[in-house]
């Protein structure tokens, strides 16, 4: 699996969370400090009209890194206010400019159209799951996965916050058993998730350059030291 031209699997893959497009310093550090790929989230930056996205991310393809195109839906932690039609010309408009998006299995009114349009334009498609409440049951994630692969993702991202040890062992149980799979144990207990899971399978771990996204995510330097000592370097 690849995305852009970093091939995920095997040797974990960092990608950076940019959350302001003009923050030229956090994206020239992103790349200093080893991150591997880049993910836009659009909806945190202080306007989503197309031209000025477009043109932000035109810029950031500078770093030559590639890139993750995200606008999160507010039921799953984005910051945008956008409907569902604004947010799907949106993706439309973005999909030729970036190398992957990710898009939840919630969004089911656009969800089609945005896998359809990256199929054809040859990139990839992340297909997410956040809870920010709890960690469901295990044939609960099990269906999570398997309704994420048959609406056409690439990659499956799974993002649960982790309330005591048993969801973060049912979290590493899911990963062990899929292949192109993202998981991701979110709040106090999953922090150390962000170094393991990536050792063990999960083919990107996302940490941030400026300001955290994600309930337990750690700054790009810190990853890059862990995974670092782990690897034994």
């Amino acid at each position: 699996m690849k995305i852009g031209n970093v091939r995920l699997g095997g040797i974990p893959k960092i990608a950076a969370v940019i959350v302001d497009g003009e923050d030229k310093k956090a994206i020239s550090a992103a790349k200093m400090d080893g991150a591997d790929l880049l993910e836009l989230r659009l909806d945190c930056f202080k306007n989503q009209g197309q031209t000025y996205i477009t043109s932000i991310i035109k810029n950031v393809k500078k770093t030559t890194l590639p890139l993750i195109a995200t606008i999160r839906s507010r039921k799953e932690g984005g910051k945008t206010a956008i409907g569902d039609i604004e947010r799907l010309r949106l993706f439309e408009s973005i999909i030729p400019l970036v190398d992957a998006v990710d898009i939840e299995l919630s969004s089911k009114n656009i969800l089609k159209d945005v896998v359809n349009k990256t199929r054809r334009l040859n990139k990839k498609t992340i297909i997410s799951y956040h809870n920010f409440k709890n960690t469901p049951d295990q044939k609960r994630l099990e269906t999570i996965v398997k309704n994420c692969k048959n609406a056409g993702g690439d990659i499956v991202k799974i993002a649960t916050l982790a309330r005591d040890k048993k969801d973060v062992i049912r979290l590493a149980a899911l990963m062990t058993q899929h292949d192109n799979i993202i998981v991701i144990a979110m709040g106090i207990l999953g922090t150390a998730t962000r170094i393991l899971f990536p050792m063990l399978g999960s083919l990107l771990t996302y940490c941030s350059v400026t300001q955290s996204s994600a309930p337990g995510q750690l700054s790009l330097k810190d990853t890059k030291m862990f995974l670092k000592k782990l690897k034994g370097g």
